[in-house]
């Protein structure tokens, strides 16, 4: 490998190793809030005055429209699955640092190359299957806090609908990162051949 593609993994594995940080400082400070709401009910009785969904802010005039008991249960939930989130996406930048480490030293063709390109497939997929159980959980989360007969006037809405939408294309891209890892093993094979021909 020559230099400039070398400095350019260098440079690649110092910004991934501070996003791997801000990574683990998410995960800490969202752990620490799940905690805290989940051991602090008061906090319910005086936190909540608006509440952002998607695009749409309602903003309340007292909490007749939160139902306090269930949010308490949900918020924590929420918060602890996105901690969860964050774990997966800091252990696959990790991996991904791994595999420019380990290319700098040797060759990409390298066998633990391909097993962490197989262990960065297998983040893909809990992380795209711990995305859609936060989706699902919070049109959930939504649904059981607002007291809808409150916020709409049932003359005029007789009917609201919840579309959950599961993203699955993470499906392929976990298989098409899977099958590079048998190309690249493929690839370790055809130079170790190589080499002994040598």
């Amino acid at each position: 490998m020559n230099d400039k593609s070398k400095d350019l993994l260098k440079k690649m594995c110092s910004v991934l190793k501070v996003v791997r940080q801000v990574c683990l400082i998410s995960f800490a400070l969202i752990i620490g809030l799940s905690l805290f709401y989940a051991f602090n009910k008061d906090v319910y009785n005086t936190l909540f005055g608006s509440i952002r969904i998607d695009y749409l802010q309602l903003i309340f005039k007292d909490d007749l429209a939160l139902n306090k008991d269930k949010m308490s249960m949900w918020l924590p939930l929420i918060l602890l699955i996105t901690a969860i989130f964050i774990f997966i996406i800091y252990k696959s930048i990790q991996t991904i640092e791994s595999i420019c480490t380990i290319t700098m030293d040797h060759t990409p063709f390298d066998v633990r190359v391909a097993n962490h390109i197989k262990k960065l497939a297998k983040y893909i997929l809990a992380g795209g299957i711990v995305f859609n159980i936060l989706e699902v959980c919070r049109v959930l989360y939504f649904k059981q806090i607002l007291n809808f007969d409150l916020l709409f006037n049932t003359k005029y809405v007789t009917q609201i609908n919840f579309d959950i939408r599961l993203h699955l294309s993470f499906l392929i891209f976990a298989a098409l990162i899977y099958l590079l890892s048998y190309i690249f093993r493929y690839g370790q094979e055809l130079q170790q051949l190589s080499d002994e021909t040598l």
